[in-house]
Formats: C-alpha cells, structure tokens, sequence
C-alpha cells in the first residue's frame, strides 16, 4: 500500500488506484449488497457547488456505478451510502448531484450511475464510502485513500 499526498487528495481520484489496496475493495472493484452490484469509479474531494447545491463545507463526490442483480425492478438511494474519513467520522447525509430526490430506479439486470455528494467540512479527507442497497442492510466498504497513521 501507499500513501497519497494531500495535494493528490485536493484533486479527482480516479480508477487508477483500483488495484492499491489488497486487502478490502477500492475503486473500479465490484462490491455486493443484497440485490446490487455497486462499482465506485471515482471520487472528487474538495467541491464548494454542484449543480444547485453550494456546500456549508465542501462536497466529497462519489460516481457509482449500480446494478440490480435482482428480478423485481428496485430503487437505489444516495442517502442510504455512508462515508467515513480519515479521522473516524461518519457522514450519512449523501445527497444526489443529478437529481433533487436522491434517488434511482433500476430494472432487473439493468445498470445506472449515480452521483452521491456528501458535505463536510473543509480539509475532511474520506477513507471510504459504505455502500447499502438499503438503510437496514449490512453494507459493503470501499476504500477510496488510504487512512493515515
């Protein structure tokens, strides 16, 4: 594993990381939870507005990707993800950058992406994203950057 310097951090995190840490998925690794696959292929750290929204902090901004592995149409919602930073807080407030409601539908076997943003404060920076099918299910880890020590 290795670490990635805070200038790195203030910038897009792509796929190219994918393969850095062996021991829990990262980006670009296909996760399951219940009837989804999600995929997080890239994370933006550092945004003061999307869209409409101005963040009180700053927007970390995560693009998944989300695939109903079931056979009944099904609903994926930003805040039903969770990030957690570098210093062991937690944030469930994701909110969807491309629609007002935060939500996606997804027919059986079919695939959306979603952009989840998550306001923080200035200087936070994630270590991963729990991805949920829904606010009950156990959730899946993906680390984005590595923590530090």
């Amino acid at each position: 594993m290795r670490k990635i310097p805070a200038l790195a951090a203030a910038t897009l995190v792509t796929g190219c990381l994918g393969s850095v840490h062996s021991s829990s998925p990262s980006l670009n690794d296909e996760v399951r939870d219940g009837n989804f696959a999600f995929t997080v292929t890239a994370v933006n750290i550092g945004v003061p507005k999307t869209g409409y929204q101005t963040a009180q902090g700053v927007f970390v901004v995560f693009q998944i990707m989300v695939k109903n592995l079931g056979d009944a149409p099904r609903t994926v919602y930003c805040q039903n993800q969770r990030l957690k930073d570098q210093a062991g807080r937690t944030y469930d407030d994701a909110v969807s950058i491309v629609g007002r409601e935060g939500e996606a539908n997804i027919g059986p076997g079919k695939e959306v992406h979603i952009t989840c943003a998550f306001d923080v404060p200035k200087g936070t920076l994630p270590a991963a994203i729990v991805v949920h099918e829904s606010p009950y299910s156990k959730g899946v880890k993906v680390q984005v950057l590595e923590e530090s020590r």
